[in-house]
């Protein structure tokens, strides 16, 4: 039982020292919200940071999309080539014939 008064009479202590803050103009709320405007701020950047970070993940899995894809492709001309079908597609400039 103790322990909780402890616990009730520091958060006592400290919401009123925050609202004391906010009234005497120490910690900035422009909309009275009681949020202070500082840590508004910092939620809207990190925010815009976090919508960055994603469509940035979202550009790198399609980009690991379209090479597992051609990885697909190249594994099927792997296997035709062990079967012994002949070779599709341009031929290395060594094997050309010059002109």
């Amino acid at each position: 039982m103790n322990t909780f008064l402890i616990i009730l009479t520091i958060s006592a202590i400290a919401s009123a020292f925050y609202i004391y803050s906010l009234y005497t103009g120490k910690v900035k709320d422009e909309d009275r919200d009681f949020i202070p405007d500082v840590v508004e701020d910092k939620i809207e950047e990190v925010s815009a940071e976090l919508k960055r970070r994603v469509e940035r993940v979202k550009q790198e899995l399609k980009d690991i999309e379209e090479a597992g894809a051609n990885l697909a492709k190249q594994t099927m001309d792997v296997v035709d080539a062990v079967k012994g079908k002949p070779r599709r597609g341009r031929k290395p400039a060594s094997k050309q014939k010059k002109m």
